[in-house]
């Protein structure tokens, strides 16, 4: 009994969570690959996941034949739902460019909607399903919620080490829908054992029904209830927080997506196990890597990436095991184990919703993060030391201190010649924050201090002054200006420059004149015709400072809130191109739709989220859409900059696949004058059908070279990044 109810549920969850990143791989090729596509997806499936408790919660008073029939007949119709694909919503919506989250919601639930809110009825159904047995564990279920949480686990670290890299998204969801019908067969016959050991059946009643019925457990309260929500919520929007910083300045692909959530699921594992946590102890280690975060996104730091990227993760592991932790003790007993889990379900979601909704309509930056590591720390439970401390009328005044300090810090900051320096910056910032963290035995009074630090360091503009900000589904567009130029900036990656006295248009940085930019677009002047050149991916403009009188050029941009920032600080307005257009939405899917009269000489492909490259933008199928759509001696250019990961190989086997001219140069060996003078290292490919061309561009700047190493090739049904990690 206890292996089939075991199997059945872990089973669920395998299928459960390998559903959620196959969905988000499927959507890459339709939406791009910004964090925000990841966080509505989670939303989703939040949002579906309650409805599933909710439909468990309430079937659950039920006797045992209303429950199986009912729940074998939601499974019989999600059948109909398979295989799962994403090809039922019109991807030509206008819903894309302007309502990116309905889009995405409708999508999905046309896709995956059915089968997943099946699915998540599973877990707590079958543990009270498993209350009413004759078994000695009848009475406490809920360690088949660890066998659950190992499935989840499983799904999601299988999917990116294994699956991603072996098979494509047909052929996952061709294996999913079959284990799908092996779970219905499993759930079946879960639900006959319950028919079988259920009040009523043959006029007999379990023992463990018996006791259960005798329980005298008392009901929770709404101050337990409301614990729940608080202590599910905290660590939701945190997962959807990190996740987003990671994505933002890395990569939108799945190992990255599944690294949070697979913490997330990993500690309910141990929380709901035998393993003993000492909760306040963990408690206090959080909170001090937690106030040594927040200093850091004060002062902006993304650098080193190393060595930030996971100290954040493992913080975000902390909170999980803390306020998971303080879930699980807090579990009633069995009699109202579905409303428990309801109400965890209501927290998950409300964190949801609270980063993929509130946040972007709240806050023109990205504070939903900070906002709730600070909440995540005043959380901490407190040890019998924490509450035998004295309380002084000295430490109630800590918080006031700190803030008072942290306002002093921030004038000084904002008046001193030496603002920029980073350990100036430092020193001022943590010494109000180790006052702050003096409070930790008193965490609600601590989480006070650090949210007054937050506020009066959101105050400060160091070094630039910004003159455009907004938040968008895609992420926060901000135009920061300085003495000399106007820069965009998303996460920790800038994205162009402009000079602000510029009487003609200067390229900059990446697209120096002395840089690759500078000889692709000689060769262009001189052997493409026609003279129209379409760019994927706008920043502020600087290819539009290459064009000339008989050029016309098309920008590409995912954003139109962008759109709106170039147009009023960027290179365009001064591009002598006799035509400059500007076409808002994904790329592949506007190329695909627009109808041309002509075809481009040139394609430039420039899109960046952060520094991220939308990996939909790179495969063979975008590749074919790319050739469709310029001259047969046209060429493509590639902008492949990356902090992370080495794309050439990338690059050759989309030359392979197309039988295409490639070279490349990685334009790394700058002078320090050229350093000083603002230009910045960059690497860029070229493909091209005309093989003179690529020679002609090799015979005017030798930094253009052909590749002779090995070829990676990326499909929208298979691409994975394994092996391409910059070390």
């Amino acid at each position: 009994m206890v292996v089939v109810f075991t199997l059945t549920i872990f089973l669920s969850a395998l299928l459960l969570f390998g559903v959620q990143p196959m969905a988000g791989k499927m959507l890459l090729p339709f939406l791009g690959g910004t964090p925000g596509v990841w966080n509505t997806c989670m939303m989703f499936f939040q949002a579906v996941l309650l409805l599933g408790y909710l439909w468990a919660h309430g079937i659950a008073r039920l006797r045992a034949l209303p429950q199986l029939l009912l729940q074998l007949g939601l499974l019989g119709v999600a059948v109909v739902a398979l295989p799962l694909s994403m090809n039922r919503m019109d991807f030509s919506s206008e819903w894309l460019v302007h309502q990116p989250v309905l889009w995405l919601v409708a999508a999905l639930g046309l896709g995956v909607g059915l089968p997943f809110m099946a699915l998540s009825t599973s877990s707590p159904l079958l543990q009270a399903w498993f209350a009413r047995q004759d078994h000695p564990r009848a009475h406490d279920p809920y360690f088949l919620y660890a066998a659950s949480n190992a499935g989840s686990l499983l799904a999601l670290l299988a999917f990116p080490l294994l699956v991603e890299p072996l098979f494509g998204v047909r052929e996952q969801a061709t294996w999913w829908s079959g284990g799908f019908v092996v779970l219905a067969i499993l759930m079946g016959i879960c639900g006959v054992m319950t028919l079988r050991a259920s009040p009523g059946y043959q006029g007999k009643t379990s023992a463990a029904h018996q006791a259960d019925s005798d329980d005298d457990a008392p009901a929770p309260t709404s101050r337990q209830k409301g614990l729940w929500i608080l202590y599910a919520f905290v660590p939701s929007s945190l997962m959807l927080g990190v996740t987003t910083y990671i994505t933002t300045d890395v990569a939108a692909f799945p190992l990255l997506w599944v690294i949070p959530l697979a913490i997330f699921i990993a500690s309910f594992i141990v929380v709901f196990s035998s393993i003993k946590l000492n909760l306040p102890l963990l408690g206090r280690v959080m909170s001090l890597l937690g106030t040594a975060l927040l200093i850091g996104w004060m002062m902006g730091a993304t650098n080193p990436a190393w060595l930030l990227l996971p100290l954040h993760v493992v913080f975000f592991a902390l909170v999980t095991l803390v306020l998971h932790g303080r879930l699980a003790a807090s579990r009633p007993s069995a009699k109202y184990l579905t409303g428990f889990y309801l109400y965890m379900s209501i927290g998950g979601l409300l964190g949801g919703v609270f980063n993929t909704l509130l946040a972007p309509l709240l806050f023109t930056n990205i504070w939903e993060y900070p906002l709730v590591l600070i909440l995540a720390c005043a959380l901490r439970p407190q040890s019998a030391a924490d509450l035998a401390d004295p309380d002084r009328p000295w430490k109630r005044a800590a918080p006031f201190v700190a803030t008072a300090l942290m306002l002093g810090s921030v004038w000084l900051l904002k008046r001193s010649e030496i603002a920029h320096a980073d350990v100036f910056s430092f020193v001022l910032l943590a010494v109000p924050a180790v006052i702050a963290y003096s409070q930790v035995e008193r965490p609600a009074r601590f989480g006070l201090g650090l949210l007054g630090i937050f506020v009066a360091a959101s105050l400060v503009s160091v070094e630039y002054d910004t003159v455009f900000k907004k938040r968008t589904f895609y992420g926060v567009v901000e135009i920061l200006k300085s003495d000399t130029e106007y820069r965009m900036i998303h996460g920790g990656t800038f994205h162009g420059h402009a000079l602000i006295d510029d009487e003609g248009c200067t390229p900059q940085n990446y697209y120096d004149l002395r840089g690759p930019m500078g000889s692709l677009f000689e060769i262009y002047r001189e052997h493409v015709t026609p003279r129209r050149l379409a760019v994927i991916g706008l920043g502020l403009g600087s290819h539009a400072c290459y064009a000339e009188p008989e050029d016309t050029l098309t920008f590409y941009e995912l954003d139109p809130v962008v759109v709106e920032a170039a147009k009023g600080f960027g290179n365009v307005g001064r591009s002598p191109a006799a035509e400059v257009d500007y076409v808002a939405g994904d790329a592949r899917i506007q190329l695909q739709e627009r109808e041309y009269s002509e075809p481009y000489g040139m394609l430039i492909i420039d899109a960046f989220s952060s520094d991220a490259i939308p990996i939909h933008l790179l495969t063979v199928e975008a590749m074919e859409l790319y050739l469709s759509r310029i001259e047969h001696d046209g060429m493509i250019a590639v902008h492949i900059s990356n902090r992370y990961f080495d794309l050439i190989p990338v690059l050759e086997g989309l030359a392979e696949a197309h039988d295409l001219e490639f070279r490349v140069v990685d334009d790394v060996h700058l002078s320090d004058q050229e350093i000083a003078e603002g230009r910045v290292a960059s690497t860029w490919g070229v493909l091209t059908r005309d093989a003179e061309k690529a020679r002609a561009l090799e015979t005017l700047d030798p930094r253009w070279q052909t590749y002779d190493g090995p070829a990676v090739t990326w499909t929208d049904n298979h691409a994975a990044v394994n092996g391409l990690w910059i070390f």
